[in-house]
């Protein structure tokens, strides 16, 4: 999980192809079931009728056995989604980048005004750094372990996060805790 452009679903489909499982993104599913970009969907229904849809999709997501999951970046902002993803006892990987960092990526990716459309009626740029501070105390509940994306490659990001799974699901089969792990 993380903010918008923090390398979620780059890093879910290289831990997917490391572990040999299915790398979902939840946007992707979103975009499915709904027959329609992210961006079209607030549009048309608003950002509370997609945070319902969101949620709805993260539950069908969270019942799945096996892969790697790219959730959306404000899933943390309803506490339903929270608890769900706390429940669920996955480990909690928090990519994270700053606001500049977020920025020159939004900028430069052509999915960014069909997939992520602003939040706040401006623009995407303007609302990042809010964002970041609004959500932190979220992502940081949520998480078990946290990495910043900012300036490292994708291997190294794998690496580390294969590293700290290896250890979090030894302590997890060892004490019968899933909320073991360690921060970055």
């Amino acid at each position: 999980m993380g903010y918008r452009a923090s390398g979620k679903t780059t890093i879910a489909q290289s831990l997917s192809d490391q572990f040999d499982c299915p790398a979902i993104d939840a946007d992707d599913v979103f975009e499915q079931m709904y027959s329609c970009s992210i961006g079209e969907f607030i549009e048309n229904q608003g950002e509370m009728s997609f945070r319902d849809a969101e949620t709805v999709v993260l539950k069908q997501l969270l019942r799945l056995s096996d892969g790697v999951l790219s959730t959306g970046g404000g899933i943390v902002l309803r506490e339903e989604n929270r608890r769900m993803i706390e429940a669920a006892g996955l480990p909690v990987v928090w990519l994270m980048a700053p606001a500049d960092e977020i920025r020159r990526r939004l900028a430069s990716d052509i999915t960014t005004a069909r997939r992520r459309p602003p939040l706040d009626g401006k623009d995407v740029y303007s609302e990042v750094d809010q964002a970041l501070v609004d959500r932190e105390p979220f992502y940081r509940s949520v998480a078990h372990f946290r990495v910043d994306t900012k300036g490292a490659t994708v291997p190294a990001i794998v690496e580390k996060i294969a590293g700290w799974l290896a250890a979090w699901e030894g302590a997890a089969s060892r004490s019968g805790d899933t909320s073991a792990g360690a921060n970055s």
